[in-house]
């Protein structure tokens, strides 16, 4: 099913992945798919809008997603296509087709890999804006109670008595006038002249966004050339031709080599040039874990758990430690429906629990109560020891 990299892809990998995930958030760059293959066929032209998007998308996932990289798992996806198609010829709203869709995707597992009419979309970014003064500005903000979830990306603030710096990282995103990175430098910097000795890291809010963020953060925790890191699997697909031609060419180079039904292994990063290793906290860490927490924070957490990182306090995860990701955003040619769909594989570094489900905290703690929460960690975790 895997396969190491063969070399002539891997510069060319550096240039065609990456990128897709920011066209999500622009409608006008989803790529329509195509529907040319089947206009020859009499049963597509007779089903309604629904039935002929139902067609596009079973054949588009079995040969885009990772996970139906192998003939037995497509033979099985294909198996629930009579029955939706047939369901779909009595849906008559695009958020009921919407819906019928997530559910034949469910089994899959992957919140990346979704569907949504664009009313929804639009109605979501709505109730999503925020009111620009209630941003927080990272560092400033009165925290009572400590672990309620605050506006800002991140923010942070230390408690001499206890000896913690309590960092809420609820977005993994820079901040335009305060990047992660220089956030972090200073806090480091203040941690160290306050001689804190733990860092409490609150990602129990944090829903995701770049992974780049975590790793700047992990940085100051352990050297670089000590950490290990998930493995990337790719699977090429039209889809992933249709935002550079140049898959295309890869994919028919790569299917040359004799590797049918195989995922292409993304070469392991090396170190960039110029790379400035920070200087380490030496001291506790603790990561807070929630059913929020999810794709990028997940990663934090996973690389935290199998890197011997801190210890992890919360609940039960909500997220799989490996899991699929790096989304190609489309849109389905008859009714218009929006949807992502992930065509990378991320296996964790610890490979004897490569499958598990999910990430079961060290410490299970109610996060409801905010303030026992906080008293808990303060107990637990505070100068007092």
């Amino acid at each position: 099913m895997h396969h190491h990299a063969i070399p002539w892809l891997c510069a060319l990998l550096l240039l065609l992945t990456g990128g897709h995930a920011s066209h999500a958030q622009d409608v006008s760059r989803y790529k329509v798919l195509s529907d040319s293959a089947y206009l020859s066929s009499t049963v597509y032209l007779a089903g309604n809008k629904y039935q002929k998007d139902a067609t596009v998308f079973m054949d588009m996932v079995a040969f885009t997603h990772p996970y139906f990289v192998t003939p037995e798992r497509r033979a099985e996806w294909f198996a629930k296509k009579p029955a939706l198609v047939e369901q779909c010829g009595s849906v008559e709203s695009d958020e009921a087709f919407v819906d019928l869709l997530e559910e034949t995707l469910g089994p899959l597992h992957d919140g990346h890999t979704s569907l949504i009419t664009l009313q929804r979309m639009q109605e979501s970014r709505r109730a999503a804006r925020p009111a620009a003064q209630t941003q927080d500005v990272p560092g400033s903000v009165d925290m009572d109670p400590i672990m309620r979830r605050h506006a800002s990306n991140y923010d942070y603030r230390l408690f001499p008595d206890q000896s913690i710096c309590y960092l809420q990282f609820n977005q993994c995103m820079d901040v335009p006038d305060a990047p992660f990175e220089t956030f972090l430098d200073d806090m480091f910097a203040r941690m160290e002249e306050s001689r804190i000795k733990t860092l409490v890291v609150d990602a129990q809010y944090n829903s995701g966004g770049s992974s780049r963020l975590c790793g700047q953060l992990l940085l100051h925790l352990r050297p670089w050339d000590k950490m290990q890191d998930f493995t990337t699997y790719i699977r090429f697909s039209d889809l992933m031709a249709a935002y550079d031609p140049r898959i295309a060419k890869a994919k028919v180079e790569w299917q040359s080599h004799g590797h049918q039904d195989e995922l292409y292994r993304v070469p392991a990063q090396k170190r960039p040039k110029g790379f400035r290793q920070p200087k380490l906290f030496k001291g506790r860490v603790v990561f807070v874990m929630g059913k929020r927490t999810y794709s990028s924070a997940g990663i934090l957490l996973t690389l935290a758990r199998d890197n011997h990182i801190g210890t992890i306090i919360g609940t039960t995860s909500t997220f799989s430690p490996s899991h699929y990701g790096e989304i190609l955003p489309y849109r389905l040619p008859n009714t218009g429906v929006l949807g992502s769909i992930s065509c990378k594989y991320f296996v964790r570094p610890d490979a004897a629990t490569a499958d598990a489900p999910c990430l079961e905290p060290d410490i299970a703690i109610d996060l409801d109560d905010k303030d026992a929460s906080w008293r808990f960690i303060c107990e637990n975790f505070g100068s007092q020891l």
